[in-house]
């Protein structure tokens, strides 16, 4: 008997769309890339997979309908047809989270409030609104509502191995969107030259040893009502391996504390006995092999009294990627064009998005001998 499918959207950050599809069509779900994420079709274990699987995505969702709609009682009446008895249970609690355009149901808190009766009402038992447990997502554009009932639970950059944190970190997905981007696959050389909490050294440690990224953390289909407990057995026992590297990768830092949590982190992450943390300087760096990938995430210089201590920063880095880096491909994030210009690199802009709500460019420098 054939498995049934599900409608799929995985939501990735702007500009990681090919990237997720990729990485999608690499696991055998066949996955389209269009603005915003990737739309794919899957049956359980793939939806699954997916979650486990992917490194860029923010979060998978299941379409569960779309309708017309213009009116209240023209959303409850759709709203009851829909199968909400394979994803919810009787009297769970439920968030809603509602967005409108160009339609004439606007109002999010009584949009909020007919969901929630119409769940009730198909499933026999009071289910109350809340911040968590199983979200809803409600799309009505043009008078056309999309509804979609959350997979993953917690945001999938959240893979359950950062538990204690520096400054200003960097998204785990997106640090690993950007590894992917400067093409490493693992079989380079990496230095981490800030390496923070360790995020971008961890991410290319899973990278390197093929370790899925969400091992450690659990995902609201877990609790769905249809959940397969047998599939999801055969998921992690594919997922199991021996972690190791074909290829160095070192996490430097002058801050001891945020050393001490990076290697904290990676032992959670279970690949701290394939990343080397040291405690030194930037500039004092030299270059372990002919080729391989360089990555920093410096300050942004949002403090007072940050701009001239940062500007010799980045005109260090840029004699250091001059130097003994001439020959690697070098990654790096700046919130100001005028560091830019202090490193005198010449960088590629490879992608922009927000950082803790501060815009940013990924730059990217080819070394001299191109990495395939």
């Amino acid at each position: 008997m054939a498995q049934p499918k599900f409608d799929c959207f995985a939501v990735t950050p702007p500009g990681a769309e090919e990237l997720c599809a990729m990485e999608l069509n690499d696991l055998g779900i066949e996955a389209r890339a269009q603005a915003g994420g990737v739309v794919f079709e899957a049956i359980a274990r793939d939806l699954y997979r997916a979650n486990l699987w992917s490194r860029v995505a923010s979060r998978v969702l299941v379409r569960l309908g779309e309708f017309k709609c213009r009116d209240f009682p023209t959303l409850y009446k759709q709203l009851v047809k829909l199968p909400w008895g394979r994803f919810i249970h009787p009297g769970q609690a439920c968030g809603v989270r509602v967005s409108c355009q160009m339609s004439r149901l606007t109002h999010s808190g009584r949009i909020t409030e007919t969901v929630i009766s119409a769940v009730t009402k198909v499933l026999g038992e009071d289910c109350a609104a809340a911040t968590t447990e199983q979200l809803i997502f409600i799309r009505i554009e043009n008078d056309v509502c999309m509804v979609s009932i959350d997979s993953s639970g917690e945001l999938l950059h959240r893979r359950g191995y950062r538990k204690t944190t520096v400054a200003a970190p960097l998204r785990e997905n997106l640090a690993a969107a950007i590894l992917l981007k400067l093409g490493y696959d693992g079989s380079q050389v990496l230095i981490d030259a800030m390496t923070g909490s360790g995020t971008f050294a961890i991410e290319a440690a899973m990278i390197a040893a093929g370790a899925a990224p969400g091992r450690l953390r659990k995902f609201s289909f877990m609790d769905w009502p249809r959940f397969r407990h047998n599939a999801w057995t055969l998921c992690l026992q594919e997922a199991e391996v021996k972690i190791t590297a074909p290829a160095p990768i070192l996490a430097i830092d002058c801050d001891p504390l945020a050393i001490a949590a990076a290697r904290k982190n990676a032992k959670v992450a279970a690949v701290d006995s394939i990343v080397q943390f040291e405690e030194g300087l930037m500039e004092e760096l030299q270059a372990p092999a002919a080729e391989g990938v360089l990555v920093m995430n410096p300050p942004y210089g949002e403090r007072l009294g940050d701009v001239e201590r940062l500007r010799s920063v980045y005109a260090d880095f840029g004699k250091l990627c001059r130097g003994p880096f001439a020959d690697w491909t070098i990654g790096w994030i700046s919130a100001n064009r005028k560091f830019e210009r202090d490193a005198q690199l010449g960088c590629q802009r490879l992608w922009s998005f927000s950082n803790g709500g501060i815009k940013v460019n990924v730059r990217k420098r080819s070394g001299r001998k191109k990495i395939e």
